[in-house]
């Protein structure tokens, strides 16, 4: 799956640049990276906050319009009440998607790419759970201990060091 860093929308992996903006569209590699579930507003946004809330996805709310008060003296529609783009975990999409379609007078762009977004949270899942099975405990515990030693002895060479250069400016001073 392909997503849009400017407006956050998710694409296929046939896409090459957002329709919206224009971008070029990048690759998803986190589970968490923040992506567009829909632009709503009014009733609709309240309830769909709502069903968010309730099913434990977090979600953030962005102004699609950054213009702000000049959009709404133009269009005469009240800003911070419409057109709010909602943004959800890439891992939460499916779950959201679903709420989403729970509303029916918001139209689901994302609904027709389920299968294949399903398939890439899997993928992106199994990558991380297999660089966690790499590392036994035993490995990560070696790694820590040796890791403390090192920043230990980097210490002491530090004090070290600013003992020597100390002794020798007060040499050169006659101290």
């Amino acid at each position: 799956m392909k997503y849009c860093k400017t407006c956050k929308s998710v694409f296929r992996e046939s896409d090459s640049h957002c329709p919206e903006c224009r971008k070029k569209l990048y690759e998803i590699t986190d589970v968490n990276e923040p992506v567009r579930l829909c632009v709503i507003g009014g009733t609709e946004r309240a309830m769909l906050c709502g069903l968010l809330a309730d099913a434990d996805i977090p979600y953030l709310e962005n102004n699609t319009y950054p213009q702000g008060l000049a959009n709404e003296i133009v269009t005469g529609y009240d800003v911070k009440l419409s057109n709010i783009s909602l943004l959800v975990p890439f891992s939460a999409l499916e779950k959201a998607s679903a709420l989403l379609s729970s509303i029916e007078t918001v139209p689901n762009r994302i609904e027709p790419m389920m299968d294949d977004i399903s398939v890439h949270i899997k993928r992106l899942r199994s990558g991380t759970e297999e660089d966690e099975k790499k590392m036994s405990p035993a490995l990560r515990t070696t790694i820590k201990v040796l890791s403390a030693v090192a920043f230990l002895i980097i210490v002491a060479l530090v004090v070290l060091g600013t003992d020597k250069i100390t002794e020798f400016i007060k040499g050169l001073f006659g101290g």
